[in-house]
């Protein structure tokens, strides 16, 4: 649960019908999937605005907490299900890793972008959410961070993830995009 501005406790999720489903797969023994990486990114979100603390207890209570929004049941193996604990070290190795903690006092998380650009008579239209930016001392975008649950994306995965990322960069200005796979604890320049 989330709090309103009032301080009422708010569900997240309503049902399991609001999170995009797609074919689960396991990799590096994790059970993954597109509500896995779902939560990986409400959880960076939460940590990131301060309403979740970043440690491990807290981080697996409120994992357990959104699985429970979506009705599925907490798995005590990673490799068979969802685990609180999985995602609760996967937050935590994500913000340690040298590129993030030192941006990690500048992100601002889940940052609505909107462009548009005109060419040959046409106009092309970027709208999206950028899980996070870094923000310079003007308050000027200087980073564009997308988290990326996925251990083992292919080539085509890649190259469409470095195009959104750069779309982003473009529309901000920011001199610097940045792929997070959380999972495996990678950086990779977009």
């Amino acid at each position: 649960m989330g709090q309103d501005s009032t301080g009422v406790d708010t569900a997240v999720f309503i049902d399991s019908g609001s999170v995009e489903e797609t074919d689960e797969w396991t990799a590096s023994n994790v059970a993954g999937g597109a509500t896995r990486g779902t939560i990986l990114h409400k959880l960076m979100e939460e940590v990131l605005t301060g309403e979740t603390a970043d440690d491990d207890a807290a981080l697996v209570t409120r994992a357990g907490e959104l699985l429970t929004q979506l009705g599925i049941e907490p798995a005590a193996d990673r490799s068979q299900g969802i685990s609180p604990t999985e995602l609760a070290e996967t937050v935590l190795r994500a913000l340690a890793l040298p590129e993030v903690a030192v941006l990690r006092p500048r992100l601002v998380p889940e940052y609505t972008v909107f462009a548009a650009e005109g060419t040959n008579g046409s106009e092309r239209l970027i709208f999206g959410i950028a899980d996070a930016l870094a923000l310079d001392r003007d308050r000027k975008i200087d980073t564009v961070i997308d988290w990326k649950s996925d251990t083992r994306p292919g080539t085509d995965r890649l190259e469409h993830y470095r195009g959104q990322v750069q779309a982003y960069m473009e529309s901000t200005g920011a001199s610097r995009g940045m792929l997070i796979f959380m999972t495996g604890g990678s950086v990779l320049a977009a």
